[in-house]
């Protein structure tokens, strides 16, 4: 039964799988190293433009949004859309401006054929992401259920065949320019179908509670923008070895997507009643427990086989990133930020996130000049396992919350020592 919470679950799934049939895609037609590598970094640039500011207001929206009354929730909803739209704006028009005038920082992406119809895509694409957000927030899980159905597999098609009928990422971009374009049309008829008041109150509560999620996302967040960055430099500008260290370092999205929704939708029971919320918590962990780390184990197990048939032979040297990028579940699947988001305390979910961001900065140069790619992978599983046990050793130490109360903690234990095993197995 799709529940709300697993709408969301499965529309954060959608997006992440997307990437990954991309991914999968491009080396299935044959498209060279070098024009992946030129596209996974137009989709780096996506990310590093666009991933904090949504992540933070989102998960602001969240815990705001359920104590409104009714006539505030619907002005916050159409003010949501319309600061996506500024702030998509902005971006774009900067990028653009720097690229045009050839800015340094930009050159890299000035040589990529297709990066203004990237841009294009993604000035329809970002403000898009708060379409199924409104949905799941105003309770219409009839029409989320639809566009979450509908979305992910019109997506597909409208990439994949200009791909296979013009053998051009460009006509690839143009089939997800009008994709984005369809669902920015619909959220912009949905959300001028409600009153609009610019209500600086209402606004200012929003922004002050998001700033340091949005603080937090943009650190946890650069360690992946670092990472790239970091390869770039070391090995020159290489988009051929880009594209090796990208397609190593992903994590399952299935995972991140089932997690982020999760974390997402039970916040709003954990601000009604903590008791309750964090039983639904742990119990809905349990179940994704059960799921997650059986999966990621058989793929662990029998990686050598499996990748080169999905991602081509070309990218073997990917394989032993990717191991280590698969230890990451043991990490997502502890919840201690949705927790503390819950509770109120988002300038503690920042401040561990600066702190995880130099670890993460430091680790992974000293881990890319001693070990190569694969050091970057070690660095990155260190500095979320600090996270992690940052924020449960908060919880304990503020709330007394222990981590037997946020998830299952002994299956958890059971299932993660059975990973690492399978990773020391195989070799």
């Amino acid at each position: 039964m799709l529940t709300p919470i697993r709408l969301l679950q499965f529309f954060n799934i959608s997006r992440q799988l997307s990437i990954l049939f991309y991914a999968f895609l491009l080396p299935f037609l044959n498209f060279s190293n070098g024009d992946i590598g030129s596209f996974e970094l137009l989709q780096i640039l996506a990310y590093s433009l666009s991933f904090f500011w949504i992540s933070g207001f989102v998960q602001g929206l969240m815990h705001i949004y359920p104590s409104l009354p009714i006539q505030s929730k619907q002005k916050m909803l159409t003010a949501a859309f319309v600061f996506f739209s500024l702030f998509t704006i902005f971006f774009v028009v900067f990028v653009g401006l720097s690229i045009y005038f050839n800015l340094s920082i930009f050159q890299t992406f000035s040589t990529i054929p297709f990066v203004w119809i990237f841009l294009l895509y993604f000035l329809f694409n970002t403000p898009a992401q708060l379409l199924e957000y409104a949905l799941f927030l105003e309770e219409k899980y009839h029409w989320l259920k639809i566009s979450c159905l509908v979305s992910f597999p019109l997506q597909i098609v409208l990439f994949s065949i200009p791909l296979f009928w013009f053998e051009n990422i460009s006509y690839g971009l143009m089939g997800l320019t009008f994709w984005a374009c369809l669902r920015f049309l619909v959220l912009t008829f949905h959300s001028f179908s409600l009153p609009f008041h610019f209500d600086k109150k209402l606004i200012y509560s929003w922004f002050s509670y998001s700033f340091p999620l949005i603080f937090s996302a943009l650190v946890g967040g650069l360690a992946s923008v670092i990472n790239a960055s970091l390869v770039q430099f070391y090995y020159h500008g290489s988009t051929a070895v880009f594209a090796v260290y990208r397609y190593g370092a992903r994590e399952l999205p299935f995972v991140n997507g089932l997690f982020e929704g999760l974390g997402l939708g039970i916040i709003p029971s954990l601000i009604k009643n903590r008791k309750d919320g964090l039983f639904q918590l742990r119990q809905n962990t349990l179940h994704l427990l059960h799921l997650v780390f059986p999966i990621t184990i058989i793929l662990m197990s029998f990686v050598k086989s499996w990748f080169p048939i999905l991602f081509s032979d070309q990218f073997m040297d990917s394989i032993p990133i990717f191991k280590i990028f698969l230890f990451l579940v043991i990490c997502r699947t502890i919840p201690t930020n949705t927790v503390i988001n819950a509770l109120g305390h988002s300038r503690i979910i920042a401040f561990i996130g600066l702190l995880e961001l130099v670890i993460h900065l430091i680790a992974s140069y000293l881990g890319l000049h001693w070990f190569g790619l694969i050091g970057i992978a070690y660095a990155t599983f260190f500095a979320y396992s600090f996270e992690k046990l940052a924020g449960l050793f908060y919880l304990w130490w503020k709330k007394g919350i222990l981590i037997t109360q946020i998830i299952p903690f002994y299956w958890w234990l059971f299932y993660s020592i059975l990973l690492i095993a399978s990773y020391f197995i195989i070799g």
